[in-house]
Formats: structure tokens, sequence, C-alpha cells
């Protein structure tokens, strides 16, 4: 198992692409899922992926990459709740086809 490198956090690079990826899949998700449930994954997906993470940090020719990883990361990690959300019915709904 890989070790987990908390100190990523601290990079403001890491930060800022933890930000940009937890707002845009909030959006996609809103209702779903609070904003803070999804930093703490993407701060648990960061500190789990150092390598890849630290990878991303060196590629100077593309600054956007990791928070396309996060969120796409993200992305995978609700797509089952959110499935999950839309095919359960609110008793109200229920109700009003009884009446």
């Amino acid at each position: 198992m890989n070790e987990l490198d908390w100190t990523l956090l601290d990079e403001p690079a890491v930060r800022r692409a933890i930000g940009a990826a937890v707002s845009s899949a909030g959006r996609s998700f809103e209702g779903i899922t609070e904003l803070d449930d999804l930093r703490q994954e993407a701060a648990i997906l960061v500190a789990s992926n150092a390598t890849k993470v630290r990878g991303y940090l060196e590629d100077t020719t593309n600054p956007g990459y990791l928070s396309k990883w996060l969120w796409s990361r993200l992305v995978d990690l609700m797509r089952p709740h959110a499935r999950k959300a839309n095919s359960t019915i609110p008793i109200q709904r229920l109700e009003a086809v009884r009446l």
C-alpha cells in the first residue's frame, strides 16, 4: 500500500487545484453532496497519489492537469451516489400519485 503524503496539501498549487475541482464537481452534484465532503475526498486523493500529484506539479506546460485529474476522480466517486439519488422517488411524489 502507498504511504500517504499529507504535506502536498501545503502546496499553494495543490490547494488551488483542489478548490477548482471541488467547485466544479460541487456544481455537478449539488444537493447530493456537500463541498466539505468533496474537499476531504480531494485531499485524500492527493495524499494517496503523491507521485502522480508531484508529476502534475512538475509539468509546468500543463498547469491545469492536476485540477482536471482531481475533478475526474471526484466525479467518478460521486456518480454512483447521483444514480442512487436519481432513482429514489420522494415521498411527496408517491403521495401525489395516490390522490
